[in-house]
């Protein structure tokens, strides 16, 4: 189940982001956050970076968000009739030698935003996700081997300047929301 190869031009989907995406999911922002006094979103710079919206609460403190915006027609390939959340392995898969490769933004510890928010073209689905980040990487590492051999790991070819490859795996939304709480609760070992 592995193997599947999309083409993306890393320029259009950045211009679909700030374009089309960009206030519905400010919109999206104001109303699931409660407290939000803004919304803004970020320079390219810093979009690149990760972060792609910034909301501000009352009190000043600043949650950044990653958006995460599946385009029309992605719930052709949903297997579970329900939205399937990308969580990515790779985000430049390493080289033939196994040299050269760029951690998937789901695992990386380094990564600089609070919350991910997932949104579909409405013509797929009118739910959107808004995911703590840390929890996700936890329940991502978690769980990686089961849900690959499950799932299935795809790979896409972007280009940018240059051309490269990423790799992620596409679980349905119920599971991953699942595995979610399962890191928020536990059984204290010992004593």
């Amino acid at each position: 189940m592995g193997g599947e190869r999309v083409i993306h031009n890393f320029n259009q989907k950045l211009c679909y982001s700030f374009g089309e995406r960009e206030q519905s999911d400010i919109d999206i922002l104001k109303q699931a956050i409660i407290g939000s006094v803004s919304v803004i979103k970020t320079d390219i710079e810093t979009d690149k970076g990760g972060a792609d919206y910034i909301v501000t609460l009352r009190k000043g403190t600043k949650i950044l968000i990653d958006a995460k915006t599946r385009e029309p027609g992605a719930s052709r390939y949903w297997r579970y009739n329900e939205p399937e959340l990308a969580l990515e392995k790779w985000s430049v898969c390493p080289d033939e030698n196994g040299d050269g490769g760029k951690v998937g933004w789901t695992l990386n510890e380094e990564c600089n935003v609070d919350m991910i928010l997932y949104t579909f073209d409405p013509s797929d689905c009118k739910k959107f996700y808004l995911l703590p980040f840390q929890h996700l990487r936890m329940a991502f590492i978690r769980h990686y081997a089961e849900w690959v051999n499950r799932y299935g790991l795809k790979k896409q070819r972007s280009e940018y300047g240059r051309e490269w490859q990423s790799e992620a795996v596409f679980v349905p939304a119920s599971i991953v929301i699942n595995a979610i709480m399962e890191t928020m609760a536990g059984e204290m070992k010992g004593g």
